[in-house]
């Protein structure tokens, strides 16, 4: 097993084995307790998952109840998140009970602000079953839902109280789906280097995916409230993010960001901040794990959806700039000079 531990306002552990999953009543009756769990998942999901934890948990007797709702980022709102605290509401939920998120980044984050939020806070359990949450979303304690004019408007950092990760649920996801995960284990290698895309490349999901929560730990630690460092994080998501909503998230998270990577290097290529090389590097990798690198949106039509990243405050946005592989740096930019960069697409 990969322990991967996280400091920060709270501690946690991300633990990372083929076959977890039938595991997840006993560890969770050693680390936590309580008495009731509220499990949230998909239809996808449910199909695959939600009987075999159900089990786990009943065979700690855990009292087990479950909710499922329809997959899909357009259900990351507010109705959902209403939903999950309804149902706890009604089942009689303490704050020593827990809540637990079955399933990708949209359960992952509706759950984690349910959890962060009812009763000021309960007991959270991440078990992503994609791979974008197992190497993103589930680790960090990012929790949000989406407003209809961007992603993640409203939310809170909160650190769940274990990450229980199975590589073997990565065996029923589409290739599409792998492929979201894919971008941003790239975008850790852009930032890292060339070790994580060497290791995925060999194709052993549980050492990439620890080694994708190593790395994303590191930026996390620094700076857990997303302040400054642990916004490199978000290479890529500025026009990533901005894609993935004008599209109403017809194109996906990953396939959005391997956009991203690819416009926001050639945006900072011919703005004179890196060489054109580097960008053709990313292109490069990005392309060798089949990304189509396209975008079918104009800067104009992109450029409001910028205008609302989180990132920028009192006009000002920290551009991301990827000099190499395994180097980038950071560069306040004013809003009207990043509309300047972004007409470059």
């Amino acid at each position: 097993m990969e322990i991967i531990h996280i400091k920060g306002s709270t501690e946690y552990d991300v633990l990372v084995e083929n076959g977890i999953l039938a595991d997840v009543g006993t560890l969770l009756r050693e680390r936590i307790g309580g008495d009731k769990a509220l499990v949230v998942t998909d239809d996808n999901v449910a199909r695959f998952y939600l009987d075999e934890v159900s089990e786990a948990m009943a065979d700690e007797a855990y009292a087990v109840t479950s909710l499922i709702i329809t997959p899909g980022e357009e259900n990351k709102d507010i109705e959902h998140y209403s939903a999950i605290l309804n149902s706890l509401a009604e089942e009689d939920f303490g704050k020593g009970d827990i809540l637990i998120a079955l399933g990708g980044g949209v359960i992952g984050d509706l759950v984690g602000f349910a959890a962060a939020t009812f009763k000021r806070g309960m007991h959270c359990v991440q078990l992503p079953t994609s791979l974008l949450a197992a190497v993103d979303s589930s680790v960090g304690g990012k929790n949000a839902i989406n407003l209809p004019n961007a992603k993640n408007q409203v939310g809170t950092i909160r650190n769940p109280d274990i990450v229980i990760c199975d590589p073997n649920c990565m065996e029923t996801l589409p290739e599409s789906a792998l492929h979201d995960g894919y971008a941003e284990i790239i975008k850790y290698g852009i930032l890292s280097g060339y070790e994580i895309i060497d290791e995925l490349r060999s194709g052993d999901l549980a050492k990439v995916i620890a080694m994708a929560v190593g790395i994303k730990r590191d930026f996390v630690e620094m700076d857990e409230e997303d302040t400054l460092f642990r916004q490199y994080l978000n290479l890529g998501h500025m026009i990533g993010h901005a894609i993935e909503a004008r599209s109403g998230y017809e194109i996906t998270h990953g396939e959005a960001v391997a956009k991203g990577l690819s416009m926001e290097a050639r945006c900072c290529a011919l703005s004179g901040f890196i060489e054109m090389t580097t960008y053709l590097e990313i292109t490069e990798i990005l392309e060798e794990f089949d990304f189509d690198l396209s975008c079918r949106y104009s800067s104009a039509e992109l450029l409001p959806y910028i205008m609302n990243d989180k990132r920028i405050r009192n006009g000002i946005i920290q551009l991301l700039i990827p000099e190499s592989i395994g180097s980038c740096n950071m560069q306040p930019i004013a809003v009207e000079k990043l509309k300047d960069i972004i007409n470059l697409i």
